[in-house]
């Protein structure tokens, strides 16, 4: 992976972080702690290429789908 490559993936995780806690209506360090505990953002790293040609809405949808698959996750890990 380039510098380039890097940099467009990281500007795209600082934008989904805004993105989500706009719609999410949350503060951006509880958004973070969210992203952190589920793995949040090595799904953006791995999705941004289907991210950024999609509408945010579907970006939001996706995460929040991850999100409560890794909720159930760890709920049957208990």
């Amino acid at each position: 992976m380039t510098t380039k490559e890097m940099t467009k993936e990281g500007n795209y995780i600082i934008f989904a972080i805004e993105q989500y806690k706009r719609v999410m209506n949350m503060k951006g360090k509880d958004v973070i702690e969210l992203f952190k505990k589920h793995n949040v953002f090595d799904r953006i790293r791995k999705s941004y290429f289907i991210y950024h040609i999609e509408r945010e809405q579907n970006m939001i949808d996706d995460i929040n789908e991850y999100i409560e698959k890794s909720k159930l996750h760890r709920n049957a890990l208990i």
